[in-house]
């Protein structure tokens, strides 16, 4: 006797699919505005890639956080711009220029120093040539003073 599958739900195993509910909607429409993906996460106890893949499934969440994060973008940005224009705020100027108007800080130029990696072996020797090169230029150097001595 054959079963037909297609018609029954198969039983794959695994976590059941989280659902929102109404009231973890309203929660999610307020969340969004002001919390970050892994904030909501936590505070709805799944994990972040959980909520995405949330988002991802159920177009009632996405676009609801999609909205209000672009409803609370606008306001902040209407509100940025006014204390900007209106207000004559400079460093509400410079602010808006950065993140909107793509200016960017001048750099500083630093040098940085060449850090050197090198094995046990590498540095025995460098230190070798290091000694050797000392005692050349100390023997070097006691030469010249003796030159530079006037004759007894």
């Amino acid at each position: 006797m054959s079963r037909d599958l297609s018609k029954e739900r198969k039983n794959r195993g695994g976590r059941p699919t989280i659902v929102f509910t109404d009231e973890q909607l309203k929660e999610l429409e307020i969340l969004s505005a002001i919390c970050t993906l892994d904030e909501i996460a936590d505070y709805f106890g799944i994990a972040r890639e959980t909520f995405r893949q949330i988002k991802i499934r159920d177009e009632e969440v996405s676009s609801l956080y999609k909205k209000r994060r672009i409803q609370a973008k606008g306001v902040m940005g209407s509100r940025l711009f006014k204390k900007g224009v209106i207000e004559g705020d400079v460093t509400a100027m410079i602010f808006y220029m950065k993140t909107q108007g793509g200016w960017k800080e001048a750099k500083e130029e630093t040098e940085q120093e060449q850090v050197i990696i090198e094995t046990p072996e590498e540095k025995a020797e460098r230190l070798k040539e290091r000694r050797i090169y000392m005692e050349f230029r100390s023997k070097y150097l006691k030469q010249v003073e003796n030159d530079k001595k006037p004759n007894e």
